[in-house]
């Protein structure tokens, strides 16, 4: 993976971007020694509608890594974590592919997609834990008021 940089807002979320191709076509994704995650619990794809905007999920005890396959989407995190820096901070990130293309949401942190441009969006999703079917993970609503994030302030 190349250079990864410190969101900024979000502790310890990153955004970074994925290597070329190289001569036969192989682009490695991500690799042990990035150290993104501690461990593999699955790996999700999503696809999203253009203009669509899909709820915040939050996972309680599993970092997420978001691998933009194709198109352009907002992500939208907001921290919901005791006793970090971040806490209660919202943050909007655009994923184009250029570079940003790898996103990595710490536990704890609410992430909602939205996708831009002409066509869908498509996502890789691996987390380092299996989806707990909502024990301590939760769902809001893309329009949740304790989030309280405007999309129309977003563009594209």
């Amino acid at each position: 993976m190349s250079s990864q940089a410190n969101v900024g807002g979000i502790f310890d979320a990153y955004v970074g971007g994925l290597p070329a191709a190289d001569e036969t076509g192989r682009r490695v994704l991500l690799r042990e020694s990035d150290n993104l995650l501690g461990r593999f619990g699955e790996a999700v794809w999503r696809e999203i509608g253009p203009g669509r905007v899909f709820p915040f999920t939050l996972r309680a005890a599993a970092d997420r890594i978001w691998l933009l396959i194709e198109g352009e989407l907002w992500a939208v995190m907001h921290d919901s974590r005791e006793g970090v820096p971040s806490r209660g901070y919202t943050q909007a990130i655009r994923l184009d592919g250029r570079p940003h293309a790898v996103l990595l949401i710490p536990f704890g942190v609410a992430c909602a997609p939205r996708a831009i441009g002409g066509g869908p969006a498509r996502l890789l999703e691996l987390a380092s834990h299996e989806d707990d079917q909502g024990a301590l993970d939760r769902i809001f609503a893309a329009d949740d008021r304790v989030i309280g994030f405007d999309w129309s302030t977003l563009t594209g």
